[in-house]
């Protein structure tokens, strides 16, 4: 279904691994359809609509997926007041788009949201609308595997994505194409009033807007990220802020034009590294080409870091979408493509009401209560019977065998609560696109304190399970959390977990063994010292390109063990938005390559015996044994051992960690209203 273009064998960059799939037929619809209940599923489907939104979609957990749509004269799927809905493995075409130049307006966006919470968009191509997806008012929302074409505009639309005032947002995996004497860009990605947005590992070609951008942040959509991303034949710039604490890494500019394209010469006169903004740092950053060489790099606040060099690179391979309607056969390739980072497969779930919305990471808590859950007691274990399959509203209790055991793809478990001992909670073999969401998972027979009998009593115990998705869940007790083994993709959010038991080489909330590709974001663990056994409270082990953020660690007693931790070629590994509060052996760690803390805080860290042995690194609090780590915007309050800061086998390469009077950052509560 999905493919990558184009590649360099000089060039590091890890590429996305994509399984061919089996053709499917689509049944031809004419007229627009509009959602009838929360958890439709609307599939399978060739749409042709003029005059209206093709797809109106008003109800939460909405999904549709495997349909072409072919809309004109309006917009292809419209998304209000509607939570969790997904858009998967689609193919949205403005069949009324002019040849070249302009839209008539503004209202032919592909894909067009207001109030759309936690919206999910996955494996999805975007041909010729005014934009691809414009969000208004919609935060939360995760895109990946997200293709463009050729967009119209006018101003102010004319991007692959723009985030309005839609915060806590994600793009990952994508790749847009303009060609100048078809398309109408303004900025290709525009980030507008949308605070921590994250735009990743994505290749955007062409612009010839005299005043756009690839990327822009404005009007106070501070803690923006950009990572892995190359522009290219840029006109205005490439990589633009005007609002604070932003960050461009692994960016690249190739073939940006100083020229008229059409529509005016660039304004900027060819500038392609824009850093206006207080906080601002371009890392690993490089050129080829540039139209001006004379203009690299410029803000009216000088970056914190400015790290960009001239360098003879190619673009990175690039994101296709390969689809096999009506018997088509999809081309797969895996490329040879360019530096670490996190390229998340798609996913392929179901049904999808998360229930907590994603928090500002330091000054609004998470916290938000649903509506009353009436139960259904089931006393014995579930299994998986078929894909696609939901268990929900059940209050489960088993002993001696996994509560719950899925073994089928796109199976969802959502509102429950399971008591389990003397096995797993939750146990996901060989499935993929499993979901997890709105759950309390607990460990009935775990010890009042000390260590568990065995490392088998995980909450969530995941092999072979690839493209999870867990959210707003809470995990108690267990050897560990979430344990996940050779399980690529899994993407983790609203994760609340307490008190966790080992024994080693279990004790953690996540860990991530096998299994890159993967995401925790918003996030708490609290382990009281008395009674829990802890090892790292989040490891990363042999999993490249994880990316942990916004979250609270609350308590570490291993002697050994640390707050966040990757091992064994877990390159490309991203933490930022962390509190470490209470760790004894140290905070944040890495004895592996290309591995960032940014923004990340310890405090209270515990130099003495807690009760299993004195901490082995004297109460190290960061450690950057690894080639080309760097700690930036980070700090520290009330040292354990004040002489004992950062520490690395190898200096890193930004070692901005300083001491401050600072207090832990809002944390995450899921609230559950069990009935």
């Amino acid at each position: 279904m999905h493919q990558v273009i184009g590649g360099n064998p000089n060039q590091d960059l890890v590429s996305p691994v994509s399984a061919p799939v089996d053709s499917i037929a689509l049944t031809r619809h004419d007229g627009p359809i509009q959602s009838e209940y929360a958890g439709q599923v609307i599939e399978n489907l060739d749409i042709y609509a003029e005059g209206t939104a093709a797809v109106s979609i008003q109800h939460d957990g909405v999904v549709l997926r495997n349909v072409r749509i072919h809309h004109s004269d309006g917009v292809g799927v419209s998304v209000i007041g509607a939570d969790g809905v997904r858009i998967e493995n689609s193919e949205i075409i403005n069949a009324g788009a002019p040849a070249s130049g302009p839209e008539t307006d503004t209202g032919q966006n592909n894909i067009d949201v207001d109030r759309g919470t936690n919206l999910t968009v996955t494996g999805t191509t975007l041909r010729e609308g005014s934009s691809g997806i414009y969000l208004l008012n919609s935060p939360g929302a995760a895109l990946s595997g997200i293709e463009g074409y050729d967009f119209h505009g006018p101003f102010p639309r004319g991007q692959l994505v723009q985030f309005d005032k839609s915060p806590d947002s994600t793009l990952d995996t994508f790749y847009v194409k303009n060609n100048p004497d078809v398309a109408w860009t303004e900025d290709n990605i525009s980030v507008y009033q949308s605070a921590n947005v994250t735009i990743s590992n994505g290749v955007i070609d062409g612009n010839n807007s005299p005043s756009g951008v690839g990327v822009m942040f404005e009007e106070g959509s501070t803690g923006g990220r950009v990572s892995h991303v190359d522009a290219i034949h840029m006109g205005n710039g490439a990589f633009s802020t005007y609002t604070d604490d932003v960050s461009f890494d692994h960016t690249r500019s190739i073939d940006n034009i100083a020229t008229d394209q059409g529509r005016g010469a660039p304004l900027s006169n060819a500038l392609i590294w824009n850093t206006s903004g207080e906080g601002v740092s371009v890392t690993n950053s490089s050129y080829e080409n540039a139209g001006n060489p004379t203009n690299i790099l410029w803000g009216e606040v000088a970056a914190t870091v400015a790290d960009v060099t001239e360098a003879d690179i190619a673009p990175q391979a690039h994101w296709t979408n390969g689809f096999a309607w009506n018997g088509d056969t999809p081309i797969v390739t895996i490329p040879e493509p360019v530096d670490p980072a996190p390229v998340l497969p798609v996913p392929d779930p179901v049904e999808v009401p998360p229930v907590v919305t994603v928090p500002d990471p330091i000054e609004t808590p998470p916290t938000v209560p649903v509506d009353s859950i009436a139960l259904t007691r089931h006393d014995g274990p579930i299994q998986s019977e078929y894909a696609g399959q939901v268990i929900e509203n059940l209050d489960i209790y088993a002993e001696g065998t996994a509560a719950v055991s899925i073994q089928h793809d796109g199976v969802v478990l959502r509102n429950v609560r399971i008591h389990h001992s003397d096995g797993v909670g939750v146990s996901v073999i060989g499935a993929d696109g499993v979901r997890i969401e709105n759950s309390e998972i607990i460990n009935a027979g775990a010890p009042a304190s000390g260590p568990e009998t065995d490392t088998g009593q995980n909450n969530i115990d995941v092999d072979r399970g690839t493209n999870l998705t867990v959210i707003d869940t809470t995990l108690r007790e267990g050897s560990s959390g979430i344990y996940l083994l050779n399980s690529p993709g899994a993407a983790l959010s609203g994760i609340e977990g307490y008190d966790f038991h080992g024994p080693f080489p279990r004790g953690q909330l996540v860990q991530f063994d096998k299994s890159p590709d993967s995401t925790l974001d918003t996030f708490y663990v609290k382990n009281d010292a008395a009674t829990s056994w802890t090892e790292d409270n989040i490891s990363v082990y042999q999993s490249a390109n994880v990316t942990i953020s916004n979250g609270v660690i609350d308590g570490n007693n291993s002697p050994s063990g640390v707050g966040v931790m990757f091992e064994e070629g877990s390159t490309g590994g991203r933490v930022s938005h962390v509190d470490a509060i209470h760790m004894g052996n140290g905070a944040f760690s890495t004895y592996t390559d290309d591995v960032s803390f940014d923004f990340t805080r310890s405090f209270d860290n515990i130099a003495t015996d807690q009760g299993r042995g004195a901490p082995l690194s004297n109460a190290l609090i960061w450690n950057t044994s690894g080639e080309g780590v760097s700690v930036t915007n980070s700090s520290y309050e009330n040292a354990g051992n004040p002489t004992n800061i950062l520490w690395g086998e190898v200096a890193a390469t930004v070692a901005d960690a300083t001491e401050a009077d600072i207090t832990p950052q809002a944390h995450l509560i899921n609230e559950f209203a069990w009935s």
